[in-house]
């Protein structure tokens, strides 16, 4: 196998190194800008070609060594192998090209996560030969711990692993969530037999809440049966399946910028989810919530209720059918990571909305979008990192209407 040793000028779509290897573009995973280094072609493409990393001749002065034993491997972090200061500038720049692509030239404020780890609140753990895993592409990694959760959760990743080994054929897929110490255990079932869990919730403790999910269908076990926690001054309550930005330290500063950029006192809220956003602009606006998932309506609506929030409407449906007829001065949505369909962009792209505000975890379907929305021009953009350590990152887009 051929063996090149190269120079890294530039950095992906995904923050990997460039470089180019006769005339050819060479994207290098875990190579640093303007380091030296040998690697070698893994897959050739006609535009452009992949390599791996064998050793680093001359590193960056932002290279550090990663802490995880499982990186490179689990398909989880991709910046542990440089400085947080230098994995926000690199999104930064990511960012700042995505978004050249509609027009905008101008300033990205960055809002750092306030951990590096032990920041999420969710994760999803795969059933491989070994027992919970994470996936890269199509290959498992058998993990005892992930950095990115909690001291709680990854104690809990360690019983529940002992449970899975036992269970390897029934099993394909295991979520955890956390608020406040407690958990929801979401474990989904590829075979229809019945599982005595007993066990594992005797192990685990009474802060824990057990939950089977087969073909779709999610029913409470033991235990508890939803996270009770206060947000932003909210009741809240969250169901296994009810939507939470997963960054518990960040999410509070991302939710005030959006409410502090609002326009006017009528606001829709498209995906709303469990409704605490709604809740939040409630406060202080007339807001109409807009969610597909019923599970989520019904929480949301519940919540509304526990908080008396008379200034809410939540609606249930899909927004290109919710929003036709509708007018209000700042519309704000927080699609899934596919984005909005094209009928809900050319519906907002009519209305007479003073602003809107994009939140988005895929700056490339967000691009997309915004290029659909000829009728409004970007003021703003902000980054939140969100998911630290990994190659995704939070954005916020403030848009307002030509002409207005």
């Amino acid at each position: 196998m051929k063996e090149y040793i190269e120079k890294i000028d530039g950095i992906g779509y995904d923050g990997e190194g460039v470089c180019r290897i006769d005339g050819k573009v060479v994207f290098v995973p875990y190579a640093l800008r303007g380091e030296k280094v040998k690697l070698h072609i893994v897959k050739e493409k006609s535009s452009f070609s992949r390599a791996k990393l064998i050793d680093v001749i001359e590193a960056s002065e932002d290279r550090e060594s990663p802490p995880c034993p499982y990186f490179g491997k689990c398909g989880g972090c991709a910046y542990q192998h440089t400085t947080y200061h230098n994995e926000l500038k690199i999104k930064k720049e990511l960012l700042s090209n995505q978004m050249k692509k509609v027009g905008y030239k101008g300033k990205i404020e960055v809002f750092p996560s306030k951990h590096e780890y032990k920041y999420r609140n969710k994760i999803k753990l795969f059933v491989g030969k070994e027992g919970l895993s994470l996936k890269k592409e199509d290959s498992m990694c058998h993990i005892e711990n992930c950095m990115l959760v909690s001291d709680e959760m990854n104690e809990a990743i360690k019983k529940i692993d002992k449970f899975i080994k036992n269970n390897l054929d029934v099993f394909d897929e295991v979520t955890l969530r956390e608020e406040n110490g407690q958990l929801l255990i979401v474990f989904n079932k590829i075979k229809n037999v019945e599982v005595d869990y007993q066990g594992i919730f005797l192990v685990l403790g009474r802060n824990f809440g057990i939950f089977e999910c087969f073909e779709g269908f999610t029913i409470h076990v033991v235990g508890l049966n939803e996270l009770v926690t206060q947000e932003m001054g909210l009741n809240c309550r969250f169901s296994p399946r009810s939507f939470h930005q997963v960054n518990k330290f960040l999410f509070e500063e991302l939710y005030g910028e959006v409410v502090k950029n609002i326009l006017g006192k009528k606001v829709i809220n498209c995906y709303s989810g469990a409704g605490l956003l709604s809740g939040v602009i409630a406060q202080d606006h007339e807001v109409i919530g807009m969610e597909l998932g019923w599970s989520e309506h019904e929480d949301a609506e519940r919540f509304k209720e526990e908080n008396n929030l008379s200034r809410l409407t939540n609606l249930q449906g899909d927004c290109g059918d919710l929003l036709f007829g509708l007018e209000c001065d700042t519309l704000i949505t927080d699609p899934p990571r596919k984005g909005m369909s094209k009928e809900v962009t050319e519906t907002i792209n009519q209305m007479k909305c003073k602003r809107v505000i994009y939140i988005s975890c895929d700056s490339a379907t967000m691009t997309r979008d915004i290029a659909r929305l000829n009728n409004y021009v970007i003021k703003e953009v902000k980054l939140f990192d969100m998911f630290a350590r990994t190659g995704e990152y939070e954005t916020v887009a403030i848009l307002e209407r030509e002409g207005k």
